[in-house]
């Protein structure tokens, strides 16, 4: 089995997937991995390889690896003696090939390098062949490991063994992860009309790049686009926090609900990364103080929306200072919330006006008219409204799409209506739009505002429908007048309409929610339920128990709400007899019913049921079911998920009108039951991550009017041949490729196909072989053809005959050998197989929107083509993105006239005959050329060139026409000496890596837009040269491994990175720059010295590891912006942080080893601050140590002095620090017999009077020295004329007050404890003796 985090329940909520070794990283970096992913607030799952057993790959990993975005597979040193490992990993890659760039792999190479992973070393190879001996496994099983593997390693990854420690990869790993995923990024909709003005404004007053605190409230009155404003900004200044961001949305109206504002502070600490924090808050005060404490140490952007009061800012902002560089934006329509002052911030105010009066027109018109301005007839009406509506953009919405296409006179009345309202009664402005629907057009809209909002529409539809609210006019309806949208089958409604509409249920009878249409709080549910009242009004509701105490609902309770249509319970079960219960209810969801039902329902009678879905639910086995479906002749959707007490379908007579059947993640379901094949209405059947269930039952064939058919993630050897009867199916989609299907049982497509309504077929399946059967040319509207990791060798010539066919996709179908003539109508077309010998022919294939054709060059014995070519390119005009891996197949000069594409891709090509490329270019990359001479055309409009496995010895983009290159990689070149780049003005980003013959890299002209510049694995790189007027003469000395960076080069540059370079022996840093952020070096052995980083006034990050030979960061402590700094592995350096005068900020977080000049294995890490209290500290304590020495051997020559007790050593040292030893010293001892009594001697050279206690802190102590042997001639004491002694009034000396700065020299200790001090000790009592022994003994 797969441990994952409990907290995440479903494989369809993963979105990354963690593959690693077990014994290898699973304590440590993979665990620290998985946490601060999951802290990020992204659903994780952490699959062990150790924990399998047996040969198959259990339902949840399928479900998972199905089901995540993004995997990251973690390399270890015996990653590859794992056969686990292996097969998890090559169903990663195919599920990454077959998802069209939706889904990704971000390799971490752990203690491995990417060649090992490449199979170019022993490592893996040699793991591979032991495995393949030991296990007798098939050739085509390892080869797909390995080809796997060849695949991983062709991504970039990171390699560990780069950063000084897992908190620096690991934490590049989320960011990579967050940005992504996009998890943060908030739905935006509907006609932005003057919004650019105000998104700036805003930006500009957070002002991201400053390092204070800013917080921003933007106020006004509803509707007038507060949260669409916040929602742009917020997605475009997320990507600057990485995971501390959130958006809290409703803040008001969430506050008012049962722990709404407790929920909100959890929901704030858990997606800035304090899960586990979140978890703790149990309530108000105590969510206040934490989320203070981690405000204070994390820089964070924050979106309050829509705060009703300043207290709830406060409550969700603690009372601590924030973090420099945090934001916080805050909607509101109180303006008395701005009145907030922190201890480091205030809230500056932005006014949102209403929208100017040719915006508004502009907005209404796109609604009223569906352009940019009025018709001439209507212009003087338009402007009326506009002005009517008072301009906010929610009501010109509205109103504009309530007119469209209506008569004047209607235009006429609403303005007369309009004018009677005031003009910031949004309400009444929305109720004009809402009276002029029908009744039951208005039971839609409620019943969208009160429970449907981000609900996908087909259930509810259904619902409706059974209601006899004519759904399909009544949305259709509300969408042309912007009551409603429909976003990617959902419904989405404007908070304004979600009040309003939620207030006119709250007004039919205000305060009673029993008398209310709908209740969709918990509290009002409770409220109504409590009464003993039949609740006639009532038609839906909403509850979760799931937090409640109370877990049931009796009989009673549910029975008084006779008319209720649609009832969601979570949590939460039924008790009693439900004979006289639910009887017209329309649609029930119910999930996560208690694990143990002490109290079970009987007698549930849905007669009148359209709509049934359990999720989770542990009441529902195969009695259950058949016994809840057996009288539902009504129902038309019955939805399954994680109900694992099935284990057989029901018997589905009883169900005549059934038309969609789901079951998804029902891990004991084995049978489907035969009786399905009756279900003569169903058009929708879908079986997910099943992993039990065997082989379909024939009856599907039987199946009159099925239109989507969908297995997916089960071990189904095959699909029945009956299937292939269901004239009227449009989709068929079949996916056994994640399950253990036995090899052994290979099935084939029959011969004849009659789905002649057929649009997509999708199958994936590794036991599929054979051919495609020459039928399938009959399928006249087959759209998409997409065959994955088959082993069918032959494609029909009938599939020409396919007029509709768009995407033709054969992806690792190593058993084709070639193609025949394909249809004119395909916009798509991918081929991949190891197998394929002859390139397909490709000039009638006009229509080519998107071609891949690869021949398995790139993995084990592919690149077997050995007839054919690439003529006729010429003619696919509309090529807009290619890509090309076919071996030393003869490029095509015909590419230069594609004007249409942006994207190409070529490797392994002979290009010989290439001279020119198409100038409409955006992205090319080159694998494995040899010559520059196709690059020599023009490519104006090239935005990104990757140059990889190149064969030459120069690269000189001087002359070519790149103007607009913005990205400049170059990997993997070994022959490769010299770079030279000329005049580049867009650059941005240039990455140079593994190039190990590269010498010199030479830049001509301005780079005037370069923000990142990295540099690794170049292991004969000597210098930068520069053309061009220098500044300084250090510029002009270019010495063999001197790095110089001169800033009238670099002037944008934001990041360098150098690693793995052994020949550099000094960088330096040359002229002032305000823009540079980040500052990257690593094993470099060789460097000595890095220079004038004082002159990067910004720089926010520095990290130096791997450097052996390092012994000079000049600058280092002038660096006043920086927010991280990271030394590890530098064994020479003399000195990293001088604590007091270091001018770095106190919370900049720094990690470094503890002890200078050698390699450590402990780590300091923490702030400037925190490092600065850490080395008093351990001067305390060596301090400390030496005098409880001392104490020990004095104490054998008078037992009067304490040995083991010295509670006042840290105060004294305290006070001997801050300058006070002497006055302390002096009160302590004037509790003594006067003779007895210290003072100072009259007699001090500095006219300080006996008894003083104002003493100037450079006079007094900072060390204790002993007498002269003759204390009497004190003028002799070479100490005399420093500082004066301490007497007592019997004229014994006790000891000089020394001044001088070595505080804590430890080689001056050794006399401390004077004769003349044991002398004034002899007589007096033990308790005094004691305690004035240890004050001085503590200095």
């Amino acid at each position: 089995m797969a441990s994952s985090d409990p907290s995440t329940s479903s494989g369809s909520e993963y979105q990354v997937f963690l593959s690693f070794r077990g014994p290898d990283t699973r304590v440590g970096f993979t665990d620290f991995l998985f946490h601060s992913l999951t802290d990020a607030g992204i659903c994780v799952f952490r699959d062990d390889e150790e924990l399998h057993v047996g040969e198959r790959i259990d339902g949840s990993l399928q479900r998972a690896i199905n089901n995540s975005r993004i995997y990251i597979p973690i390399f270890s040193r015996t990653y590859a003696s794992s056969q686990w490992c292996l097969r998890e990993l090559a169903q990663i890659v195919a599920n990454t090939s077959k998802s069209e760039g939706k889904k990704e792999i971000l390799p971490i190479f752990f203690d491995v390098e990417p060649d090992d992973v490449k199979l170019k070393t022993p490592l893996y190879r040699d793991a591979i062949f032991n495995l393949e001996r030991e296990k007798k496994l098939s050739n085509g099983q390892v080869d797909a490991w390995r080809e796997a593997l060849m695949e991983v390693d062709a991504i970039k990854g990171w390699e560990v063994k780069k950063y000084k420690g897992y908190t620096d990869v690991i934490n590049l790993v989320v960011e990579e992860v967050v940005q992504k995923l996009k998890t943060k990024h908030r739905l935006v909709t509907g006609h932005l009309v003057g919004i650019g003005d105000r998104v700036a404004a805003v930006t500009e007053l957070l002002d991201v790049d400053s390092y204070s605190v800013r917080l921003i409230g933007i106020h006004g009155m509803g509707g007038i686009g507060k949260t669409t404003l916040a929602k742009i900004v917020f997605n475009q200044l997320s990507s600057h926090y990485g995971k501390c961001c959130c958006f809290l949305e409703d803040v008001g109206a969430n506050s008012l609900r049962a722990d709404g504002l407790v929920e909100l502070q959890k929901k704030l600490l858990s997606e800035i990364g304090h899960p586990r924090v979140a978890r703790s808050i149990d309530g108000i005060d105590y969510g206040t103080k934490r989320i203070g404490e981690v405000l204070s140490n994390k820089k964070v952007l924050i979106v309050f929306d829509d705060v009703a009061n300043s207290d709830q800012v406060l409550k969700l902002v603690g009372g601590s200072t924030l973090h420099p560089g945090s934001r916080i934006l805050i909607t509101t329509r109180n303006k008395d919330v701005m009145r907030i002052n922190g201890p480091n911030y205030r809230i500056l105010e932005y006014e949102m006006d209403v929208m100017s009066s040719d915006h508004a027109l502009e907005l209404f018109s796109s609604h009223a008219f569906n352009g940019d301005s009025p018709l001439d007839d209507y212009k003087n009406l338009s402007r009326k409204i506009v002005a009517a509506t008072g301009r906010l953009p929610l009501a010109l919405e509205v109103i504009g799409s309530f007119l469209f296409g209506k008569r004047q006179q209607i235009w006429r009345e609403t303005l007369e209506q309009l004018s009677k309202t005031p003009p910031d009664d949004v309400f009444e402005k929305l109720k004009i739009s809402y009276d002029a629907l029908s009744y039951k057009q208005q039971q839609i809209f409620l019943d969208i505002a009160c429970f449907f909002i981000g609900q996908h529409t087909m259930h509810a539809i259904y619902m409706w429908k059974n209601c006899d609210f004519f759904p399909d006019i009544g949305v259709d309806v509300l969408i042309s007048m912007s009551l409603v949208k429909i976003v990617e089958n959902k419904f989405w409604m404007h908070d304004q309409l979600r009040d309003f509409g939620r207030e006119i249920v709250r007004r039919e009878k205000p305060g009673n929610p029993g008398e209310w249409s709908r209740i969709w709080t918990d509290d009002d549910v409770f409220k109504a339920m409590r009464t003993k009242e039949m609740k006639n009004n009532v038609q839906a509701l909403t509850l979760d128990l799931r937090k409640s105490d109370n877990k049931t609902i009796t009989s009673e309770e549910i029975g008084r709400f006779q008319h209720l249509r649609y009832l969601g319970l979570s949590g939460g079960t039924f008790r009693g007899n439900l004979a006289m219960s639910l009887t017209n209810m329309s649609w029930i969801f119910w999930s996560n019913p208690p694990r143990r039902l002490f109290f079970k329902p009987t007698n549930m009678r849905l007669n009148n049921v359209v709509v049934l879905e359990f999720s989770r639910n542990a009441f529902i086995d195969n009695s259950k079911l058949q016994s809840l479906i057996k009288m539902a002749r009504k129902l038309k959707v019955l939805s399954l998920n994680g109900c694992h007490g099935i284990k057989r379908t029901p018997d589905f007579s009883g169900c005549p009108n059934l038309e969609r059947l789901n079951f998804e993640g029902c891990s004991n379901l084995r049978k489907l039951d035969g009786s399905i094949g009756m279900l003569k209405s169903l058009i929708d059947l879908k079986i997910r991550a099943c992993c039990s269930l065997g082989n379909l039952p024939e009856e599907i064939g039987n199946l009159v009017n099925p239109k989507h058919f969908l297995v997916k993630d089960c071990p189904v050897e095959k699909l029945p041949d009956s299937i292939w009867k269901l004239k009227s199916l449009c989709e068929l989609h079949f996916d056994n490729g994640n399950t253990r299907v036995r090899s052994a049982n290979s099935w084939e497509l029959p011969s004849a196909v009659m789905l002649e309504k057929l649009e997509v077929l999708r199958i994936r399946s590794h036991n599929l072989k054979g051919r495609l059967p020459s039928a399938i040319g009959n399928l006249l509207f087959l759209r998409v053809l997409r065959l994955l990791h088959t082993c069918i060798g032959e494609v029909p010539e009938t599939v020409s005959m396919l007029p509709c066919l768009q995407t033709l996709e054969l992806i690792d179908c190593d058993e084709i050998q070639e193609l025949p003539m394909l249809p004119t109508s395909l916009n798509n077309l991918r081929v991949s197989s190891k197998s394929l010998r002859v390139v397909p022919h490709l000039s009638n294939l006009t229509n080519l929107v998107m071609l891949d054709l690869d021949d398995g060059s790139r993995r084990k014995r592919g690149g077997k083509i050995c007839n054919g070519d690439l003529v006729g390119m010429g003619k696919l005009s509309k090529l807009n993105k290619l890509k090309l891996e076919l071996l030393n197949v003869l490029a095509s000069a015909e590419l230069a006239s594609l004007s249409q594409l942006n994207e190409l891709y070529l490797s392994g090509l002979d290009m010989r005959t290439l001279t020119q490329l198409p100038s409409s270019l955006l992205k090319l990359q080159l694998d494995k050329f040899n010559s520059t001479v196709s690059l020599s055309s023009r490519l104006e409009n090239l935005s990104s060139l990757e140059l990889t496995s190149s064969q030459v010895q120069e690269i000189n983009l001087n002359g070519l026409q790149l103007q607009n290159l913005e990205e400049l990689i170059l990997e993997g070149s070994e022959p490769l000496e010299r770079l030279e780049l000329s005049n580049l003005r867009k650059l941005k980003t240039v990455r140079v890596s593994y190039c190990p013959k590269l010498v010199e890299i030479q830049f001509v002209g301005a780079f005037e837009s370069l923000e990142k510049f990295s540099i690794w694995m170049c292991k004969s790189l000597g210098r930068l040269g520069y053309a061009g007027e220098a500044e300084s003469a250090d510029e002009l000395t270019i010495e063999e491994g001197r790095l110089i960076l001169p800033s009238r080069v670099f002037c944008k540059l934001r990041m360098f990175e150098l690693g793995g370079c052994p020949k550099i022996l000094q960088i330096q840093v040359l002229g002032t720059s305000e823009l540079w952020k980040e500052f990257w070096v690593a094993d470099c052995r060789l460097l000595h010295s890095v220079q004038g980083l004082s002159n990067l006034k910004k720089l926010k990050r520095l990290d130096i590891w791997d450097c052996d030979g390092l012994q000079i960061v000049e600058g280092l402590d002038e660096l006043e912006a920086l927010n991280h700094l990271n030394i590890n592995d530098c064994s020479s350096l003399e000195t990293w942080i001088d604590v007091s005068t270091t001018k770095l900020p106190n919370d900049c977080c720094i990690e470094i080893p503890h002890i200078p000049h050698r390699r450590s294995k402990t780590y300091f890490e923490g702030s400037v601050q925190s490092y600065k209290h850490y080395k008093e500290s351990h001067s305390h304590r060596t301090f400390r140590r030496q005098l409880m020495s001392h104490v020990s051997m004095k104490s054998s020559l008078n037992p009067q002095i304490p040995e083991a007790s010295l509670p006042l050593v840290d105060a004294g040292i305290h006070h001997l620090r801050s300058g006070a030893f002497t006055s302390h010293l002096l009160a302590i001892t004037s509790h003594l017999p006067p003779e007895m009594q210290i003072h100072r001697t009259e007699n001090h050279p500095h006219g300080t009077q006996a008894g003083s206690g104002n003493h100037s802190p450079e006079l007094l102590t900072n060390f204790l020295r002993p007498v002269p042997s003759n204390h009497h001639d004190i003028a002799s004491s070479p100490f005399r004329s420093r500082a004066p002694p301490i007497t007592a009034r019997d004229g014994s000396t006790l000891a000089w007050i020394g001044i001088g700065a070595s505080m804590l020299q430890l080689d001056l200790l050794s006399g401390l404890i004077t004769p003349c001090l044991m002398k004034c000790l002899n007589g007096i009592s033990m308790n005094i003796a004691s305690n004035l022994t240890e004050f001085i003994l503590s200095a």
